[in-house]
C-alpha cells in the first residue's frame, strides 16, 4: 500500500510539472553541439523537436533506450530529435574536455544532434533533478512551445504519449 501512495505521489508530481510548464516557450539556453558549433534555444523554433534529456550518466541507458525507440517509431523527416546532455563540469574539466570525452561515445554522425548543456537553469526550469537516474523527453511545437514531457526508460505507454504530442503539433 505504501509503495501505490508513493508511486501515485511521483505521477502527480510528474503531471504537475507538466501542467505548469506545457504551453510555455523552452526557457532561452545556450548549448555546444559536439561538433563544436554554438546553439541557441532559437534553432528550435520551425519544426517540431523532441528533446532527450540526459541530466546524469546513469540516464545514459534510458537515453540510448529512446534514441532507439524514437527513430524506430518517429518520422524523422517531420520531427527533429536532440540529445540534451546536462552536466555539470567540475572545476577542474573544461567544455572541450567534456565535449572529447562525449564524442567517445557517439558515432560522428550525431555529432551536430547532440548538445552540451552545463547549466542547471534549463533543467530546474523543465522539472528535471539535475542528478536523475531517468531521461526526460521534451517534446516542443514548431514554436518551441512544450507540448509534453516524459520521463524514464521508453515503454509502450510511454512511446504512445510521445507519438501523440507529435500527432498534435503535425
Amino acid at each position: 500500500m505504501k509503495r501505490m501512495a508513493a508511486s501515485l505521489i511521483v505521477l502527480l508530481g510528474a503531471a504537475n510539472v507538466l501542467a505548469q510548464i506545457a504551453g510555455s516557450p523552452i526557457p532561452s539556453f545556450t548549448a555546444t553541439a559536439l561538433s563544436g558549433e554554438k546553439v541557441a534555444s532559437t534553432k528550435l523554433i520551425g519544426q517540431p523537436t523532441i528533446l532527450i534529456v540526459t541530466p546524469s550518466k546513469d540516464a545514459a541507458e534510458d537515453t540510448r533506450m529512446w534514441a532507439k525507440a524514437l527513430r524506430k517509431n518517429i518520422d524523422q523527416n517531420k520531427v527533429r530529435i536532440r540529445d540534451v546532455l546536462a552536466i555539470d563540469l567540475p572545476f577542474f574539466m573544461s567544455e572541450s574536455d567534456a565535449i572529447g570525452r562525449a564524442k567517445a561515445k557517439f558515432q560522428a554522425r550525431y555529432y551536430d544532434q547532440t548538445w552540451l548543456f552545463a547549466e542547471a537553469d534549463l533543467e530546474k526550469a523543465l522539472g528535471i533533478p539535475v542528478d536523475s537516474h531517468k531521461a526526460f523527453l521534451i517534446v516542443l511545437d514548431s514554436q518551441g512551445k512544450i507540448v509534453a514531457r516524459v520521463e524514464g526508460e521508453p515503454n509502450g505507454a510511454r512511446i504512445d504519449e510521445v507519438q501523440a504530442a507529435v500527432r498534435s503539433v503535425n
